[in-house]
């Protein structure tokens, strides 16, 4: 491929990806203004959710596997750097997800700033279920076809089962965030 289409190449997945950043806040206060119009402790305490419980066990495996742990990993040679990267910001982003879902679940929580909750928690809700969305085909595949070509480093039993709980967590934390919360009224959306 030459150099200039690279680039181009390049420049257009950060101009999408800054694209995105602008209209999907924009989009969901429009769809969900009463998740926008909540502050943390608004309302009674909730019970946090089961999703956080999920996202954040899938977060620590991804963390204990970026920083060098075997358990769950099948093939450790095949570990690169990119692979390691890849595998702690998605264990970043879970974690982060799953605290603020489980900190908007607390009345106590009120000096936390709540869009930076729900901006955590949006994040950490679209790359599980991203991230896990496109890998989970991939690694079935793998399991099955075995190609001579292509080996993960995971252990092919494991690493289904983790990507499917992302997915179903990062659909859970995405609802948690719309549902609205008993004892929250509309009218705080213009405040």
């Amino acid at each position: 491929m030459p150099g200039w289409e690279g680039t181009l190449i390049q420049f257009s997945f950060i101009g999408m990806g800054l694209g995105l950043a602008l209209a999907v806040p924009a989009y969901l206060h429009r769809h969900w203004p009463e998740a926008f119009a909540r502050r943390v402790g608004d309302g009674a305490p909730a019970a946090p959710s089961w999703t956080a419980a999920v996202a954040g066990i899938v977060g620590l495996i991804w963390a204990y596997w970026a920083a060098g742990g075997t358990l769950g990993v099948a093939r450790p040679a095949e570990r690169d750097t990119n692979w390691r990267l890849l595998t702690g910001v998605g264990a970043l982003w879970a974690l982060a997800g799953a605290a603020a879902i489980w900190t908007l679940a607390r009345k106590s929580a009120a000096r936390v700033p709540h869009r930076l909750l729900l901006a955590l928690g949006w994040l950490g809700s679209g790359s599980l279920f991203a991230w896990s969305s496109w890998k989970l085909p991939l690694t079935l595949f793998v399991a099955v076809a075995h190609p001579v070509d292509a080996a993960l480093p995971e252990n092919l039993a494991v690493a289904p089962v983790l990507h499917c709980a992302a997915v179903v967590a990062g659909v859970g934390m995405a609802r948690t965030l719309v549902r609205p919360r008993a004892g929250v009224s509309p009218t705080l959306l213009h405040e």
